[in-house]
């Protein structure tokens, strides 16, 4: 059966006083739905323009265009919203049909191409930065046979990594696990030097931020753990930057302690069968 979409091109304006406005992705209506935000551009193609730019300030801008979504009802009311304070070009709805969910990627896919991507940046390939902590719950999922490789893997039961919080990809949950409510992990570690420190405290803002994004696509019974590795003589510093992450509602287990890995293990990917 053939559904209706319409969309609107999301603009944002990384510096104002530069006047420079690029397109960074779409709000998705479907009568009957919320509409969706999906974000396209990448940032370092707002970094390209102002450099000031970090994933908080991108969650930020994208909480905002949520709020005003949230209070208007109706795609005309919602765009017309939209365009009054600058997030896209009013009246500039686009339209399109899906049969599938495949032909529905495929559309958007199409759109990103048209309005969106920079060839030249945006399709190289990234490498995947890892911390050792990171490694070492890849190698422990590994070793019980439930590592995934790709989101797909959620329905087998398998924790993925590093997955893309729905609707806002600059954002990652560090491991993700669905048995019957889903179960996000954000991993900090600590092992560097002091006066890196406050590049810490920027990670545990995103992580925080991506956990409220993930829980907000997700479900309201998504459960949010964080494991984390902090030395004996960073643990002053490192306690308030982990309080950020306490505040919005993730349980802390710590790496070095057996008893909470073990509990952590139990909590983030419990056997299939068991209870959620």
């Amino acid at each position: 059966m053939n559904t209706t979409y319409h969309y609107v091109v999301l603009r944002l304006a990384p510096d104002p006083m530069r006047g420079e406005v690029i397109n960074v992705g779409i709000v998705l209506f479907h009568d009957g739905e919320p509409a969706r935000i999906i974000m396209m551009a990448t940032l370092n193609k707002l970094r390209a323009i102002d450099a000031s730019w970090d994933t908080v300030r991108l969650a930020e801008w994208t909480q905002n265009i949520q709020a005003i979504l949230g209070h208007r009802s109706g795609v005309r009311a919602q765009v017309d919203a939209l365009g009054m304070f600058g997030f896209c070009e009013t009246g500039a709805v686009g339209s399109f049909v899906a049969a599938t969910a495949q032909e529905l990627q495929a559309r958007i896919t199409a759109i990103k191409s048209q309005y969106v991507a920079n060839k030249s940046t945006e399709d190289k390939p990234r490498r995947e930065k890892r911390t050792r902590l990171q490694t070492a719950l890849r190698e422990q999922f590994k070793k019980m046979h439930v590592l995934g490789t790709a989101a797909t893997d959620l329905a087998e039961h398998l924790v993925v990594p590093n997955v893309p919080v729905p609707g806002h990809d600059e954002l990652k949950s560090d491991f993700v696990y669905k048995n019957g409510v889903y179960r996000i992990t954000q991993t900090l570690d600590y092992n560097v030097a002091p006066d890196s420190m406050h590049n810490k405290l920027l990670e545990a803002c995103m992580k925080s931020t991506a956990g409220d994004l993930a829980a907000a696509a997700y479900g309201p019974d998504t459960m949010r753990l964080a494991v984390v590795d902090v030395p004996e003589a960073l643990a002053d510093a490192a306690d308030s930057q982990i309080d950020l992450l306490i505040a919005r509602g993730f349980q802390i287990f710590h790496f070095d302690d057996q008893a909470s890995m073990a509990e952590y293990i139990e909590r983030a990917a419990p056997s299939p069968h068991a209870a959620a």
